[in-house]
């Protein structure tokens, strides 16, 4: 099993104690840019993905939508397990049902995202041991009652210094 986990692109605004406001966030031009940039480039190191799964929440859709872009074989679901509201162990539960054979994205928020590979890696999620930025990419492989290994982390940093 191929876990990718991609953290949304540069959003409009900071994060408001508005529920709502904070939901309808949407990506910056600069942010759909990097994505693009970014998406390409992973497009050649993963060819094949099976199901997309979203956060609900606007940037993050939108960031999902342009991963689509590139892998547009694969299913694209919107998942309440990724929303930044609910619990990061409930995605950590569906994951352990998803047939072990697949490889799936994940589009979400940190520290959501984190709490779960950090649970996947047999890590103690309430540790912070990494932060994904905005627009960066973690990639675990194995399967859920084995283990899981890191296999990729790039921030965006470092995809923007070798994309530009």
């Amino acid at each position: 099993m191929k876990l990718i986990f991609l953290r949304h692109g540069l959003a409009e605004g900071h994060f408001s104690q508005d529920q709502y406001a904070d939901f309808e966030r949407e990506l910056t031009e600069e942010g759909i840019k990097r994505l693009h940039k970014t998406f390409k480039l992973f497009k050649k190191h993963e060819q094949k993905i099976d199901v997309i799964f979203s956060s609900p929440l606007a940037r993050a859709l939108q960031s999902a939508e342009i991963f689509w872009e590139y892998h547009k074989d694969a299913d694209l679901e919107l998942m309440g397990d990724l929303d930044i509201l609910d619990d990061p162990l409930h995605l950590v539960e569906y994951i352990s049902f998803l047939p072990a054979d697949g490889c799936y994205a994940f589009v979400g928020h940190d520290p959501h995202l984190t709490t779960v590979i950090a649970s996947l890696l047999a890590l103690h999620p309430e540790h912070s041991f990494m932060t994904i930025k905005k627009g960066g990419v973690c990639v675990l492989e194995g399967r859920m009652w084995e283990g899981f290994n890191l296999e990729l982390l790039i921030s965006p940093k470092f995809l923007k210094d070798i994309t530009d």
